[in-house]
């Protein structure tokens, strides 16, 4: 078990009521199912109170939670998919006090849930389309209907803000509010945001529709409010405003989405849910009556089958969720469609520190965030109808057209938007949700759908968004228990006065703390801080010192970012984190903020990982290749397809010039050549290749001197050469003589 540094810490323990007894949840439990209790003496509101623990962040190991998912028993509640509202589900269902069990076929929020914008928003948007859709010229042929719409969109927002608050108060170690400004550039918008003619007077109400947007909260949010022109150009210097008129500042919520996935995972285990990562379910069991009463799965790092059984099962797939149905039923009618969405992150300089910025009126009509998230800007998102997918590869013409929207917000003369400032880049599918159970002439939901097959019984919860996981489980988790016939056995829902782990005691000035006990930076504490909660103690306490006057604490995993080599060993002990590429994905995000510094931190977070579990060489050796496929997959500085035009030696040298200065520098060099599969061995390597190539040592590699040195190397044996002659069948022969040629066949 792990201790506080030296001394035991007063923690705060969270009394809440489940049927006749109080459960008592530690934010730092030592045992996964033994939730102390209390007699209930009447009180019917939670219950705080002081006690000096000695805590330990432990929850049963994988093995551990796979031998009880082995056991044969029979959960009254199995959760098939391990994203934001399956986590979810499981966390509800376990603290009622209903025996829980989760599985995901990957990690934790592999999928959609860590591929978000990174807000917890209400909606701004769906008061506008529902605004916009009640006044087509259309609905007044069908005024009653039109209005249920409306007033059905207006409660799905309304219970957004509510979802929006409780994640933010219960969580402020996984949360924050922040300013999101919309500039506005003239009076009169042409053409009208959301395509409806009403919206051309948008810039003269906007300021009194956010007014109301944060009143549908209760004013709990930070106040909306107008920022001059002036003050703008202070707080956000990279802005072209000299048209603006005004800017029109909102706040939302804003979170490490991964981690609060994580979070919620284990903060069911904490609760006394079963829960593992890598199980699949392969098949469903039924009874002679086709009732399902369990499920086949496959242990995905084994390769072991194994049954599971429940009287009681919810599908909780996102997108994914019509493959799940089709294993119940190769006959069942598609329930989700999909819709892709791409992001970039671009250096932190692009957007103002701690202020945000949303364009309402894109060229296509989306909305474009432009965020400061984890020391970077992030920018998204697009809109594409398709079959969901795995990859997280986003479509290169989503990328520019990213670029192209953003680039009109920056000073044009002073800040150029390049495609090499790319970082990373993704894309991840959101589901849309439709009831294939529904009786004919029932409404379609306009928000999340909860919808029971009656031959099997099975459960499958889908839409929705990351704001309103919470209150989708609790509405899945209310339907199964009537249905299943657990009212004796389950107590009300209390997940919205539950904090998620780690945030039982947590306060705003831990990151202080942090540095006064252990020594290690400001920047570090605070991301240990907002990353762990009060876990971040223990993350210290393994923290080895830095050999340095300051910090003392805390050796970086990379430079340039705040993660620790510790923060590896923790996550495998305490987290069930199983993969390299889960690491440096989902536990830290280093591929989703620079791809490049992910796939260098690689081969460390692999010898860390395997030091910690035991792997065998071969073993990391695997682990490595995996994880490096994957990052491939990922945007970066160079496009995914830039090395497919290349027909030539002056293409070549165009594809290496990523920021189409007229020049290589030394640092494109390595990265296009680490891109191509070709990476220097060392920098000592790269600079004998570049000081080869670069005849004025000057720094820059010309398109002359490039192919001069393309058909008189000094030295022929030199890798760089060898490799890209590999790579492309260049034929030497055929290049002619001199830089004036700039043709280059294929041999």
């Amino acid at each position: 078990m792990l201790r506080y540094a030296k001394q035991n810490r007063k923690l705060l323990m969270t009394a809440v009521p489940v049927g006749g007894v109080f459960l008592l949840f530690c934010n730092n439990s030592s045992e996964i199912s033994k939730s102390r209790s209390c007699e209930n003496e009447g009180q019917s509101k939670r219950l705080m109170t002081t006690s000096t623990v000695t805590a330990a962040c432990s929850i049963p190991i994988r093995a551990q939670q796979l031998e009880d998912l082995k056991s044969g028993k029979v959960f009254d509640i199995l959760v098939v998919g391990g994203g934001a509202t399956g986590s979810g589900t499981a966390l509800d269902a376990a603290s009622r006090g209903l025996s829980t069990a989760l599985i995901e076929r990957a990690d934790f929020g592999n999928e959609t849930s860590s591929r978000s914008t990174k807000l917890i928003w209400a909606g701004i948007r769906y008061i506008a389309t529902a605004t916009s859709a009640l006044l087509r010229f259309k609905n007044i042929l069908r005024p009653i209907d039109a209005m249920s719409d409306f007033v059905s969109e207006f409660k799905m927002v309304h219970g957004a803000h509510k979802e929006r608050r409780i994640l933010l108060e219960n969580n402020p170690h996984l949360t924050n509010w922040v300013p999101i400004a919309v500039p506005i550039d003239k009076w009169i918008s042409w053409p009208p945001p959301f395509g409806h003619p009403l919206f051309v007077t948008a810039p003269l109400v906007l300021p009194a529709v956010f007014k109301f947007y944060d009143g549908m909260s209760g004013f709990t949010c930070p106040s909306s409010h107008i920022m001059g022109k002036t003050r703008a150009e202070r707080k956000f210097p990279q802005l072209a405003n000299e048209n603006a008129k005004y800017y029109q500042v909102f706040y939302e919520g804003q979170h490490n989405d991964a981690r609060t996935n994580t979070y919620i995972a284990l903060s069911a285990a904490e609760a006394g849910a079963t829960v593992s990562n890598y199980v699949e379910m392969i098949s469903v069991l039924k009874d002679e009556n086709g009732k399902a009463v369990g499920v086949q799965c496959r242990d995905n790092l084994s390769g072991e089958e194994f049954e599971v059984k429940s009287k009681a099962i919810i599908f909780a797939g996102g997108p994914f969720t019509d493959s799940l149905r089709k294993i119940e039923d190769p006959s069942s009618k598609p329930a989700v469609a999909a819709a892709a969405g791409t992001h970039i992150v671009l250096p932190a300089y692009y957007c103002a520190y701690g202020l945000g910025m949303l364009d309402i009126n894109t060229s296509d009509g989306r909305f474009l965030f432009f965020l400061p998230w984890q020391g970077k800007t992030l920018i998204g998102t697009t809109d594409r109808k398709g079959p969901a997918d795995s990859s997280h590869g986003p479509p290169e013409e989503e990328i520019e057209w990213i670029l192209e929207e953003a680039q009109k917000y920056l000073v044009h003369d002073i800040l150029k938007l390049r495609r090499s400032d790319v970082l990373s880049a993704w894309q991840g599918y959101r589901p849309l949700a439709s009831d294939p159970n529904a009786e004919a002439g029932a409404p379609v939901s306009r928000d999340h759908v909860v919808s029971r097959n009656p031959q099997t019984g099975i459960t499958f919860i889908t839409g929705g968004k990351w704001t309103t996981y919470r209150e989708m489980a609790e509405d899945v988790v209310d339907k199964v228990i009537l249905s299943s016939g657990l009212e004796a056995k389950a107590g009300p829902c209390v997940t919205d006065k539950l904090p998620l782990r780690g945030g039982v005691g947590y306060n705003r000035n831990i990151p202080i703390q942090l540095v006064q006990e252990f020594g290690v930076s400001y920047e570090i504490a605070q991301h240990l801080a907002r990353t762990y909660g009060m876990y971040a103690f223990e993350v210290c306490q393994m923290a080895k010192p830095t050999g340095k006057n300051w910090p003392k604490c805390g050796q970086v995993l990379i430079e340039g970012y705040p993660y620790l080599d510790c923060e590896v060993e923790f996550a495998c002990k305490h987290e069930m984190v199983c993969t390299v590429k889960d690491m440096i994905t989902l536990r830290m995000r280093l591929a989703f903020l620079d791809s490049s510094a992910a796939d260098a931190a690689i081969p460390k977070v692999a010898d860390l990982m395997a030091g910690a579990l035991g792997w065998t060489g071969r073993e990391k050796n695997k682990q490595i290749k995996e994880a490096k496929d994957l990052i491939a997959t990922f945007g970066g500085p160079v496009p995914n397809n830039v090395m497919n035009s290349v027909h030539n030696v002056r293409d070549l040298f165009q594809s290496f010039d990523v920021d189409k200065s007229g020049f290589i520098d030394f640092g494109e060099l390595k990265l296009c050549m680490k891109f191509l599969g070709f990476p220097f061995l060392s920098d000592e390597d790269a600079l004998e290749a570049f000081k080869e190539i670069d005849t004025n040592s000057d720094g820059k590699i010309c398109v002359e001197d490039f192919i001069k040195w393309w058909n008189h190397p000094k030295n022929e044996e030199l890798r760089l050469k060898v490799d890209l002659q590999d790579k492309y069948g260049f034929s030497t022969d055929k290049l002619g003589k001199g830089a004036e040629n700039s043709g280059a066949a294929f041999g």
